[in-house]
């Protein structure tokens, strides 16, 4: 499957750009000096290309180059009940290349909308510690009317895809959740859509859809939901709170 032949690339070149400089440490990352491998899941139309300034910031901030995996489905326009099957692989390939029991997921747009999928399928008995849900459609963007593939129709407003996931829980029944979004985005609408109920909801002035990737204040707040150990006070949605 090419998606996970991505993983096994990106295991293989490790980090080519080598190491840069790193920015002042936050109190999260001066508690915690373990970092879990992190898998970048792109969104509608999107290529693990979408997800390379993600990972170069990760990097620039103490992750091994060889543990963050930007990811790729087969057909990038695809439903997210395909998506959720790929995703798995590669949650599996993660694991199995760097020998660890877990990982962190940040999911683009679309990309969210499988790992939900996945995460209601399997229950959450997923060695997934930590997600990031960053623009992802929950409640749906009057924009899918234009999207193509069987992903499109999935996004619609009250699809029957959408109300069902709607039902079947939101993902910070199973795992540590963030959603982020920006008022400035044009991809998903109306934009308190990709608000999920009863969680944290992050929102950043004034990235793209897109621009939400390569953007600093975005990152430094997923840089610290990543490595803080103390989600109870800081993130009352998460699991155990």
């Amino acid at each position: 499957m090419r998606s996970v032949a991505w993983i096994v690339a990106f295991m293989l070149l490790g980090n080519p750009s080598g190491p840069g400089q790193e920015s002042p440490l936050s109190p999260y990352q001066e508690q915690s000096t373990t970092r879990r491998p992190v898998l970048l899941v792109p969104g509608w139309l999107g290529r693990s290309m979408d997800m390379m300034a993600l990972k170069e910031r990760l990097e620039r901030e103490g992750w091994d180059g060889a543990s963050v995996f930007p990811f790729e489905f087969d057909d990038p326009v695809g439903s997210s009940v395909a998506h959720a099957e790929e995703l798995e692989d590669a949650i599996e390939a993660v694991l199995r290349q760097t020998g660890s029991r877990e990982l962190d997921i940040i999911a683009h747009s679309m990309g969210g909308l499988a790992l939900w999928f996945l995460l209601q399928k399997r229950q959450g008995a997923l060695p997934i510690n930590r997600a990031v849900f960053l623009a992802t459609p929950f409640q749906g963007t009057v924009t899918a009317y234009l999207a193509w593939g069987e992903g499109g129709p999935e996004m619609v407003p009250d699809s029957e895809f959408l109300q069902e996931r709607q039902r079947a829980g939101w993902p910070q029944r199973w795992v540590n959740s963030l959603a982020i979004r920006t008022p400035l985005d044009l991809t998903v609408v109306p934009g308190y859509d990709v608000s999920p109920l009863g969680i944290d909801d992050q929102v950043i002035c004034c990235p793209t859809h897109q621009g939400l990737l390569d953007h600093e204040e975005t990152f430094l707040l997923i840089r610290d939901f990543l490595l803080d150990r103390r989600e109870e006070e800081v993130y009352p949605g998460a699991v155990g709170s």
